[in-house]
């Protein structure tokens, strides 16, 4: 098997970090994958650098929020549907402008993307009858779909975006042996962080009252809402955590909050698990892109709250602080959940599961 990985930039300089001095989960599987006897893997970065028909490119997505990565086009060559079996990617635009290059549909590498945020892109477009039809367009030329999270499966089913055999659902995972549980001490703050915009961030400033707060991001916050809390991130020198750093704030927070907006999307995943694997608490919204409603369960290893519902992420809150032995048992069922359910070695697996498949 000889494979491509087509991944944003940020990941090779990670890999030439001493092993242990990084978590794996953002290559999504590309490593593990790497190691497996007779396959060839290889791993390319997409980047974003101004090229003929960039312009273009972002006119296209200011209207739709997708586009085929026309700026990418040299590097896009028939020459990387003749050199592999597969290519995976997490950038529909790369794959779309790989599939306007296939002059046959059955011949060449397999396209395997792995898609986040379909309804997003539709509900914030400016003629989304138009994204629909293209993003059904750019999903009908991928030989497989992954997505990480049943509530975006069910969307793109409910939609017709694909045809459902070409839809494969994989759990996200994280790296266990890298997100670990720290030494015990006394914790320190609240902690909340993440730049995705589908946090509602406004919601947890109302809602945390005099409870210390770290709140780590780059989306624009107003303090005013809770003057106590800690903002970080928000400027250039401090915006960037190194994963050291981050899970050093897992470990010595009280527990974690990750409150979210209503979407299909599984927003919040990644943090969610990784503090999970910390061994901390996680008060996270309930909303339809929650990724497993069976395994994440309530009262049980993490604590749900409707989504905009500020009385029950005030009470969520108010709980877990007042009740400590609470937030640790919770934490470490937490613990124990994403060791049997959300690893990064069983996403990798599912996933060269389907590209074998799918090669085949």
């Amino acid at each position: 098997m000889k494979l491509l990985y087509i991944l944003l930039g940020g990941r090779a300089e990670r890999l030439r970090l001493p092993e242990g001095r990084y978590p794996d989960e953002l290559f999504y599987g590309y490593r593990q994958l790497a190691r497996r006897p007779g396959w060839n893997v290889e791993l390319k970065e997409r980047r974003n650098t101004w090229r003929p028909g960039l312009a273009a490119q972002r006119l296209l997505h200011a209207v739709t929020h997708l586009s085929p990565d026309f700026g990418a086009a040299p590097e896009l060559s028939r020459a990387l549907l003749r050199d592999y079996d597969a290519i995976v990617s997490t950038s529909e635009p790369v794959l779309m402008m790989l599939a306007l290059r296939k002059r046959d549909a059955q011949a060449g590498a397999r396209l395997v993307l792995i898609l986040m945020g379909a309804e997003k892109r539709i509900q914030r477009s400016a003629v989304p009858p138009l994204t629909r039809r293209f993003l059904r367009w750019g999903l009908g030329r991928m030989d497989a779909v992954i997505v990480l999270g049943r509530g975006e499966q069910d969307y793109l089913r409910a939609e017709r975006l694909i045809v459902p055999e070409r839809v494969h659902l994989v759990p996200f995972g994280v790296d266990t042996r890298f997100w670990t549980p720290g030494p015990a001490g006394d914790a320190g703050s609240i902690l909340a962080v993440g730049n995705d915009d589908g946090r509602d961030y406004r919601l947890l400033l109302e809602a945390i009252g005099t409870h210390p707060l770290r709140l780590h991001t780059r989306l624009p916050v107003d303090t005013r809402l809770a003057p106590g809390v800690t903002v970080t991130g928000g400027s250039w020198h401090d915006a960037a955590l190194s994963d050291e750093e981050l899970r050093d704030l897992y470990r010595a927070s009280r527990f974690v909050v990750v409150p979210l907006r209503e979407s299909s999307q599984p927003q919040g995943q990644s943090v969610t698990l990784q503090a999970m694997a910390c061994g901390k608490a996680v008060v996270v919204s309930r909303t339809r892109g929650l990724w497993n409603t069976d395994v994440m369960r309530h009262g049980e290893n993490c604590h749900l709250v409707p989504s905009g519902d500020l009385g029950a992420l005030r009470q969520a809150i108010d709980d877990l602080a007042a009740d400590p032995a609470y937030a640790a048992r919770l934490g470490a069922a937490a613990r124990r959940t994403v060791e049997q359910h959300f690893t990064s070695d069983a996403m990798a697996e599912r996933i060269a599961a389907i590209v074998t498949e799918t090669v085949r």
